[in-house]
């Protein structure tokens, strides 16, 4: 079986069966029970993944203690487990950095009150090469100072006063008709064939691709509710696609091996990986969610329209979907006018 879990090995036994263990330097071992990727198997992976060493708990007032209040508090715990997932990994990481390159501090000794915009910057830049890597480290880190804030254990919060990195205009390419064609004509069944046709019938999320299963199917509805927002779906089920969901799952996509993708991003990966061998580069999963809100708005679908079926919970994130396919139609038909001209 294909293993891409990190810090994950496996034994045979006198049996020829396996068993699976958690490995990290300086972590006990711990075994992982069940078959890889299966719900009790990744209880304690995620448990492992998120250890902490006994007695290493952050001196109050630092930026690491900091860190911890504000993964123990409301605003934290009130998002999606994919989100707190998400934005605990890159709070560790800060925690992590040195304050200096090549010297033992870090940031997470240093003491909150301290942190200013100079140590800010430092930990945006670092991630200069991924703009939106940085941002998403200003966005966490200004909630973290916000509640410093209001606690009264830091003075101000400097994020405020710093400007993000620019990011190019547009985000993921979106995805062409071609590229759509060539991945069909590359995969004609399996996985991969089944994640185009739900992407390209529904335009889901990659966390919601991941779960949806014959459970979210209600009287020729696709009924769910969006992993990242919580809004509530309701997409009629197109005929090409209901004739090829599997019914004998809980989710509809499995992995070659015959399991559920272990993560988002283990699935954005493969997806991505499925476009490459089709020989389309630079295409994800969320391309092809642009690629039908695209074809929706050139269609005449309205900003509410898209926000009901994406999911989408404020109409600024359908308006440029609305504003492109306008001005597309409006050049036409200025260039009709001109017929003859």
């Amino acid at each position: 079986m294909e293993m891409t879990l990190e810090h994950v090995t496996a034994r045979k036994n006198k049996d020829g069966t396996l068993r699976y263990y958690f490995r990290r330097r300086g972590q006990p071992i711990t075994r992982l029970p069940g078959e890889p990727k299966s719900e009790e198997f990744m209880n304690v992976y995620w448990r492992c993944l998120n250890w902490t060493a006994p007695g290493a708990v952050a001196q109050e007032g630092t930026f690491a203690w900091l860190c911890d209040q504000y993964m123990n508090s409301t605003d934290f715990k009130s998002k999606a487990e994919s989100t707190r997932t998400a934005r605990r990994r890159v709070i560790l990481a800060m925690m992590a950095e040195p304050l200096e390159r090549g010297k033992p501090e870090k940031f997470g000794d240093e003491k909150a009150k301290r942190i200013g915009r100079a140590h800010l910057e430092v930990l945006r830049d670092r991630k200069a090469d991924n703009p939106n890597a940085g941002n998403e480290r200003l966005k966490i880190l200004s909630r973290v100072f916000k509640l410093g804030v209001s606690k009264g254990w830091v003075d101000y919060n400097h994020v405020r006063d710093i400007e993000r990195l620019r990011v190019k205009r547009g985000g993921h390419e979106t995805a062409s008709d071609e590229d759509i064609t060539n991945y069909l004509k590359k995969h004609t069944s399996g996985p991969a064939h089944l994640a185009m046709m739900l992407l390209k019938h529904t335009g889901v999320r990659v966390s919601d691709l991941r779960i949806l299963g014959r459970q979210h199917l209600k009287q020729g509805l696709l009924v769910f509710k969006t992993v990242k927002t919580g809004v509530l779906c309701e997409l009629p089920l197109d005929p090409e696609l209901a004739a090829v969901l599997p019914m004998d799952n809980m989710t509809f996509l499995l992995s070659e091996s015959g399991k559920p993708f272990a993560s988002d991003k283990a699935l954005s990966q493969r997806v991505a990986k499925w476009f490459r061998q089709a020989d389309v580069e630079g295409i994800t999963a969320h391309g092809v969610r642009k690629w039908r809100a695209t074809k929706m708005a050139e269609r005449g679908a309205t900003e509410y329209q898209l926000m009901a079926w994406f999911g989408w919970s404020d109409p600024k994130e359908a308006r440029p979907y609305v504003q492109a396919a306008n001005r597309r139609r409006l050049a036409q038909e200025g260039a009709d006018r001109m017929s003859g001209v």
